[in-house]
């Protein structure tokens, strides 16, 4: 099954699963995303390492792709929103001005992942919300990190892990990002442009959707 976006069932609850990497809950109308790593670009030209600009426009150009597509009401960061303190160069905080500004209908929250040490730097205008790892809200558990949930009727929505998985054999092979459904944690891949990913090994009662070529892909696991 292929689309932009697909409509999944977990544990008795519908979401949308979107290209380039979100996770749309029509029940609440929100969209949760995860490591967009806002001015990773900018943090290595800090430290003298030469690459290109424009990781956080494109990365911006993603989301502004799927509030276009969906109802959205809420927007939801499941962590690493910035890379490092660095990454809040003053062409970063222009760009992201600019999206607070044009979506200000929208309620904006942050769960705080582990490269988000500096939130403090921030700006207030920005009306983003901080809400802990680990929050309970609507019925789902929001973290940056997987785990484990005290209550197993919980699904745990998170990023962190950059889940991406191997496609084909030999020199035919191609490496592409995916969300994981694995132990009630269902894990976004990293929305960020210049971020990597991390090859999984799927494993007994895993559910694998990948994006390839802006399309999600229901992926048959096999053991």
């Amino acid at each position: 099954m292929t689309s932009v976006c697909i409509g999944v069932t977990i544990a008795d609850r519908d979401f949308t699963l979107c290209s380039p990497g979100g996770i749309y809950d029509p029940s609440t109308e929100t969209l949760f995303i995860a490591d967009t790593h806002f001015g990773k670009d900018a943090s290595f030209r800090h430290h003298a390492i030469p690459v290109p600009t424009g990781s956080t426009e494109a990365t911006l150009r993603k989301i502004e792709k799927m509030l276009c597509r969906l109802p959205a009401k809420r927007l939801v960061i499941l962590g690493d929103m910035f890379h490092d303190r660095n990454s809040l160069s003053k062409e970063t905080l222009k760009h992201l001005d600019e999206f607070f500004e044009t979506h200000q209908r929208i309620d904006h929250f942050l769960v705080p992942g582990n490269h988000d040490s500096d939130i403090r730097l921030i700006p207030k205008h920005w009306s983003l919300q901080i809400i802990q790892s680990g929050t309970y809200l609507d019925g789902l558990t929001l973290s940056h990190f997987p785990v484990t949930s005290d209550h197993m009727e919980r699904i745990v929505l998170c990023g962190h892990l950059h889940p991406a998985i191997r496609i084909g054999t030999g020199n035919d092979q191609l490496k592409l990002p995916c969300f994981l459904y694995r132990d009630q944690n269902l894990i976004l891949p990293a929305l960020g442009d210049f971020t990597g990913t991390e090859v999984i090994r799927t494993r007994s009662g895993d559910r694998v959707w990948v994006i390839a070529d802006e399309e999600v892909v229901t992926i048959k696991t096999e053991f």
